[in-house]
């Protein structure tokens, strides 16, 4: 942020749904302290957040994991019901330890071994933004500018190959390990110790966030790009939406856009 400001509110829209192909949603979202779990919504919720500091946050029940709708929500609502954290260790801490709730889940009922989850999301305060992932679940950043920057590394064995230089950005779209994560939010001892990557900005005025699970990265591809830097947050929401349903929409969608707003620090001075 430019000197002696402070980030004041966050203008948000929000979108989850089942997609076309899937039977149920495995995704959640938090936002403004609410969960939003196993829905298809019509429209996008839309809301203005001005207490601070407040995590922002999406969830991707793994495929092919037993339960990926209760652990993704377990996981948010694990984190919905402790109080925020202030800084990106506090953060780092109560993340890890959704995870040992994941675990208790699983002690409570065997059924569930293995249920796992990605994650990632926002911590704002009025001073800046931890950004955090886990799997690969995506925050990109658009700057007041208009360019948009990837703000997280997918935890992915395609993600791997490409940072070893034996595969391309282009082949790992259709590559057939493409959604083989490598770190994720578990329950039932699978993952003990998962990788929470985090990273902090400071934003400026007319910064925005898009948070998405990779039904929407993915399948969205650049028109989801284009579409995440244009208009309100409402309007690129609604947007993103149409794009991922007229590619066949084979995954659940879920997106948090969050514009920015800052001003002068009163306590400058």
């Amino acid at each position: 942020m430019k000197d002696g400001s402070m980030i004041t509110s966050l203008q948000i829209a929000a979108y989850t749904h089942t997609g076309l192909y899937r039977r149920r949603n495995e995704d959640s979202m938090l936002v403004s302290g609410r969960v939003y779990s196993g829905i298809s919504m019509e429209a996008p919720v839309l809301s203005t957040e001005g207490q601070f500091p407040v995590i922002l946050a999406v969830a991707d029940g793994i495929g092919g994991s037993v339960a990926g709708d209760v652990a993704s929500r377990s996981v948010l609502e694990f984190i919905a019901t402790r109080p925020v954290p202030d800084n990106e260790d506090a953060l780092k801490e109560v993340v890890t330890s959704s995870g040992k709730h994941l675990d208790h889940l699983v002690r409570s009922n065997p059924a569930l071994f293995g249920l796992g989850t990605t994650i990632s999301g926002i911590l704002c305060s009025q001073a800046g933004i931890t950004i955090f992932s886990c799997g690969d679940s995506r925050v990109y950043l658009r700057s007041e500018h208009g360019s948009l920057t990837l703000m997280t590394r997918d935890h992915s064995v395609v993600q791997e190959m490409i940072d070893a230089g034996t595969l391309t950005e282009e082949k790992a779209r259709s590559h057939p390990f493409g959604h083989i994560i490598t770190s994720c939010i578990s329950g039932g001892g699978t993952s003990p110790h998962p990788d929470i990557r985090t990273g902090e900005i400071m934003p400026n005025n007319g910064d925005r966030v898009i948070i998405c699970t990779d039904g929407v990265w993915d399948y969205g591809g650049s028109e989801f790009l284009q579409a995440a830097i244009s208009g309100d947050p409402c309007t690129a929401v609604s947007r993103i939406r149409d794009i991922c349903m007229e590619k066949g929409a084979p995954d659940n969608i879920t997106l948090i856009i969050g514009d920015i707003v800052t001003s002068p620090d009163a306590r400058e001075g």
